[in-house]
């Protein structure tokens, strides 16, 4: 079978194999409504980096030093000559090495308002994507990513599976990972995972209106998927434990909100296989899991170094929340150092089953699963919140907070220069809550709270 050539670009080591089975989903009887095309973009060269990095995650120690490692170290003294960023943070004559403590911090602020001064001078933008973060902290971010970079994450999963005794075995052709969602739109797709041997990967909308053939369509397309893994974020999880969706995997992968572990063993018990929390953030990658016995969620990636700061920006120690703080990651076009992520925890060490230390993150404070609720009772997900928002205008913060009459209060912190329509941006949010709720929306200089807004609020989760 020849590949055509807009999916050899697409996806340059898929098989004839992978092409047809990625073909069989898409033409499938019972397909959703597909409304994107996208490939994993991964090459000769990003495949061999993936392989690379698998040894460095089978190797490395899940201890972490207490200061970052001589290689990453030689990677911020290099990041100082080619980044505006910290080029203008660098305090004259500072030794990383030597007093690692001084070196300023950046705030996911800093990330929203000023993009450009984070990606190096010298890296090549030909392979450049841009992710749209969903604003879950309040900041959405325009965040460029490299398809190497992205290919890698599939190495933590790996390394998640592992530490859970599981090993799933992707075959060329067939459907092996699913993302599910539950939103009022989202990207819909399929496409081939080279990286994991060729398989078939679909990202689906589960609400009835994203399939042509509606419920039963979406019934007998997943129990053919019949994927091995299956992503989600807890709001959907809930969603395929309502539905009772017919999928059986091996593993679930919950991430981008926190989740509750009485959840976690809600839905583990449900479709009969783990359900592992993942901790990340789109701009970062993935940086922990929750893993068998252990108290928090286990550091797995030995190019993160990670910190967690008080209010005066000095480290505290072991055992006390802090803000947590990145150095490192995978992503060329946005090499971070000492990134303030505004999620907060404490680190700690914690001895796991076979005798291995691990770094871990005690009492994690990230992204809350928020429940916003139409006036019939039916879910309102925060990501189609967010999404009305930004489609409206830009803007810097946002704050939600829908009330047990369902009404719905908005404080919105404007973009400096740049005009906000309340009328328009009110309308947008009567469009996602639909019909018998109130939507009032102001616009605020700041936040209280010491100016971290409480991005979803509601009274009725």
């Amino acid at each position: 079978m020849t590949i055509p050539d807009e999916w050899r670009a697409r996806c340059p080591r898929m098989t004839e194999a992978g092409y047809e089975g990625l073909r069989a989903l898409l033409q499938h009887t019972d397909a959703p409504r597909w409304n994107h095309t996208i490939g994993d973009r991964v090459g000769d060269r990003e495949a061999e980096a993936l392989e690379t990095f698998r040894e460095a995650c089978a190797r490395d120690p899940l201890e972490h030093d207490a200061l970052p490692s001589d290689a990453l170290l030689t990677r911020v003294d290099a990041l100082r000559e080619s980044t505006f960023d910290l080029a203008q943070r660098w305090p004259e004559g500072l030794d990383a090495r030597t007093d690692w403590d001084a070196v300023p911090t950046c705030s996911r602020e800093d990330l929203a308002t000023r993009l450009v001064d984070f990606v190096p001078r010298d890296a090549p933008l030909g392979d450049a994507v841009l992710y749209t973060t969903s604003g879950t902290t309040g900041h959405a971010l325009d965040v460029l990513h490299h398809p190497g970079a992205v290919a890698q994450n599939h190495a933590f999963g790996e390394r998640a599976l592992h530490e859970h005794a599981l090993a799933l075995r992707f075959e060329p052709g067939r459907p092996g990972t699913l993302n599910l969602c539950a939103q009022r739109e989202t990207f819909v797709f399929a496409t081939c995972f080279t990286v994991w041997n060729d398989s078939g990967f679909a990202k689906l909308n589960l609400p009835e209106h994203a399939w042509a053939g509606g419920a039963d369509s979406r019934t007998r397309f997943l129990q053919e998927f019949d994927p091995q893994l299956v992503t989600a974020d807890p709001l959907t999880l809930a969603t395929m434990m309502e539905l009772d969706v017919p999928v059986r995997p091996k593993a679930i992968f919950s991430s981008a909100l926190m989740l509750d572990p009485a959840h976690a063993a809600a839905g583990a018990a449900h479709f009969g296989c783990p359900v592992i929390d993942f901790y990340g953030a789109t701009e970062i990658g993935p940086i922990a899991a929750k893993l068998p016995g252990a108290p928090g969620h286990v550091l797995l990636l030995p190019d993160l170094y990670v910190e967690a700061l008080g209010p005066d920006g000095a480290p505290v120690p072991d055992g006390q929340v802090g803000e947590l703080t990145f150095t490192g990651g995978r992503n060329p076009y946005m090499p971070l150092v000492r990134y303030r992520s505004s999620d907060r925890g404490a680190l700690g060490t914690w001895t796991l089953a076979d005798g291995r230390k691990a770094r871990v993150i005690l009492g994690l404070e990230g992204r809350a699963s928020v429940r916003f609720r139409a006036r019939d009772g039916s879910l309102v997900n925060s990501v189609d919140v967010g999404r009305a928002l930004r489609e409206v205008g830009p803007f810097v913060q946002h704050e939600v907070h829908q009330h047990a009459d369902h009404s719905v209060d908005v404080r919105l912190r404007p973009a400096p220069t740049l005009p906000v329509s309340v009328d328009q941006m009110r309308r947008a949010l009567e469009g996602v809550f639909g019909p018998g709720v109130e939507v009032r929306v102001s616009l605020v200089e700041t936040f209280g709270h010491e100016g971290k807004p409480r991005t979803f609020v509601s009274d009725l989760s």
